[in-house]
C-alpha cells in the first residue's frame, strides 16, 4: 500500500513539476516521449477548462438538424456524376450495424430531392434547410475560435464565399474517395496471385481509409479556425484524429452484440440514441485534435504547464499596464511592433493572456490591431495615440470604466455612495504613481 502511494506520490510531482523542466541532458528518444506528454496533458486540460464536452452536445444537435440538407447536397452531385448508388451503397456499408436509420435518412433525402425537383419544396423550405448547414458550420467555427482564441470571426463575406465552398467540395471530396477505393479495390483484384504483390498491395490499399479521413481533419483544422494553423501541427491532429474515428468507426459497426442487447431495451427506437452517442463521440474526437493542434503550434509559449492561471484584478490590471508598456517601448525605439507570439517568448508571458490582454487593450482603444489580413496571420499592435499622453493613470481610468451599464433603478438608492466612489477614484489615480508615463512603467519603484 505504501509503495502505491508512494508512486501516485512521484507521477503527481512528476506531472505538476518535473515534466515542465528543461531537459537538454537527456536521450532524444526521451526527449520526444516527453514532447509526446506535455503535449497530451496540455490538451487534456485545454479541453476541460474550455468545456468542450458541452460544445460537442451543441454541435451533435446542430448536425442531427443539418444531416438530411448535408445528404441532399451530397446525392445531387453524386446524382450529376452518375454515382448516386455508389454513395449509398457506401454509406449503407460503414453504417450496417444501423440499418434502420439509413433507411430513413435515404428515405428523407430522395424525397426532398423529388420534391424540390417539382418545385414544391422550394421557398422557406430551402432557406429552413440552408439555415441548418450554415448554423452547423459557424457552430464549427465559433468553437474552433474559441479553441485558438482567436476574437474575430469571419466577416459576412467570407463567411459566404468560404461557406458555400465547404457545402461543394466535401461532397465532391466524398465521392472521389469513394470511387478512388472502388477503383483500387478492383485493381487489387485484378492483380496477379504474387507471393508479396499482392498481399501487400492489400495491406496497403486498407490504410486508404485512414489517410483519407486523415486528410479530411487536417484540411478542417487548417480552414475552420479564423488565424493561421501550420500544416504540421494540423496534420499530427488531423491523423490521429482520423485514426481513432476510423477505431470508433469500426467499433460501431461490429459492435452487433452490443446493438441487439439495445435494441431489447428500446425497441425501434434503438437506433436514435445509438446515432447520437456515435455523433457525440465523434465531435468529441474532432474537438480534442483541434486542441492537440492548438497546443502543438504553442507549446513552446506554454510556461510550466500553466497556460491561463487565475488572475486577481490587481494582478490583472498590472499585467495590462506591463504588456501596453511593452509595446509603447517598442514603437518608442522605432523597432518593428510586438505581435502576440513574440510578445510571449521574449517576455515568458503565456500565450493566452498575452492574446486575452491585447484584446482587452485594444478595446479599450489604448492599442490598435494592425492586422496583415483578414485571418490575422500576422496581426501586430501599436499604441492608440500619442505615447507621452498615455499614463498609468489613463490606463487604469479606461479599464476601470470599461462597459456601457448603468445603475437602473433597482440600485438608484446607491446613486449618493456611487458618486462618492468615483470621485475618490479619480483622486487614487491623481497622484504621483498614476500621472507617471506608460512608456517608463518598467522604471516606476
Amino acid at each position: 500500500m505504501k509503495r502505491t502511494t508512494r508512486l501516485i506520490v512521484r507521477l503527481l510531482r512528476y506531472f505538476r513539476d518535473e515534466l515542465w523542466l528543461d531537459g537538454n541532458g537527456g536521450s532524444r528518444v526521451g526527449g520526444l516521449c516527453r514532447g509526446v506528454i506535455k503535449r497530451v496533458v496540455l490538451s487534456v486540460r485545454c479541453f476541460l477548462r474550455e468545456r468542450l464536452t458541452y460544445q460537442a452536445s451543441a454541435l451533435t444537435y446542430s448536425t442531427l438538424l443539418s444531416i438530411v440538407p448535408l445528404l441532399a447536397i451530397v446525392f445531387a452531385i453524386a446524382k450529376g456524376f452518375g454515382l448516386n448508388r455508389l454513395v449509398e451503397e457506401t454509406i449503407r456499408t460503414n453504417f450496417r450495424a444501423q440499418g434502420e436509420v439509413v433507411d430513413v435518412l435515404i428515405g428523407f433525402v430522395n424525397s426532398y430531392l423529388m420534391h424540390t425537383k417539382s418545385g414544391v419544396f422550394l421557398g422557406f423550405g430551402i432557406l429552413l434547410l440552408l439555415w441548418s448547414l450554415i448554423s452547423l458550420t459557424n457552430g464549427i467555427e465559433v468553437t474552433f475560435n474559441r479553441i485558438w482564441q482567436v476574437k474575430h470571426e469571419r466577416s459576412t463575406f467570407r463567411m459566404a464565399t468560404d461557406y458555400t465552398a465547404m457545402f461543394f467540395l466535401i461532397p465532391i471530396f466524398i465521392l472521389l474517395t469513394s470511387g478512388l477505393s472502388i477503383f483500387l479495390s478492383t485493381s487489387v483484384e485484378q492483380l496477379p496471385d504474387f507471393l508479396l504483390l499482392r498481399p501487400a498491395t492489400t495491406a496497403v490499399l486498407r490504410l486508404v481509409p485512414y489517410a483519407l479521413v486523415g486528410l479530411l481533419f487536417t484540411g478542417l483544422y487548417m480552414f475552420m479556425p479564423n488565424t493561421r494553423v501550420r500544416f504540421r501541427s494540423a496534420a499530427i491532429a488531423g491523423f490521429l484524429a482520423g485514426a481513432a474515428f476510423q477505431g470508433l468507426q469500426f467499433f460501431y459497426i461490429h459492435s452487433q452484440m452490443w446493438v441487439s442487447g439495445y435494441n431489447a431495451i428500446y425497441g425501434s427506437f434503438a437506433a436514435l440514441p445509438l446515432f447520437m452517442l456515435w455523433c457525440q463521440i465523434s465531435w468529441y474526437i474532432c474537438l480534442f485534435g483541434a486542441t492537440l493542434s492548438y497546443v502543438d503550434q504553442n507549446i513552446d509559449y506554454f510556461y510550466q504547464g500553466r497556460e491561463l492561471p487565475g488572475l486577481s484584478r490587481r494582478q490583472h490590471d498590472f499585467l495590462c499596464l506591463l504588456i501596453a508598456s511593452f509595446v509603447c517601448r517598442r514603437f518608442a525605439d522605432a523597432r518593428p511592433p510586438y505581435d502576440a507570439i513574440t510578445l510571449s517568448r521574449e517576455k515568458q508571458i503565456p500565450i493566452r493572456l498575452v492574446n486575452d490582454v491585447l484584446y482587452e487593450l485594444c478595446a479599450a482603444g489604448v492599442l490598435v490591431a494592425v492586422a496583415g489580413d483578414e485571418k490575422d496571420t500576422s496581426t501586430t499592435y501599436l499604441p492608440a495615440r500619442d505615447i507621452h499622453g498615455i499614463t498609468v493613470g489613463s490606463v487604469l481610468g479606461v479599464l476601470e470604466e470599461r462597459g456601457t451599464a448603468t445603475l437602473d433603478d433597482d440600485l438608484g438608492h446607491y446613486d449618493a455612495l456611487w458618486t462618492r466612489y468615483t470621485a475618490y477614484c479619480r483622486n487614487a489615480l491623481a497622484d504621483d504613481y498614476a500621472s507617471k508615463k506608460l512608456i517608463d512603467f518598467e522604471k516606476l519603484t
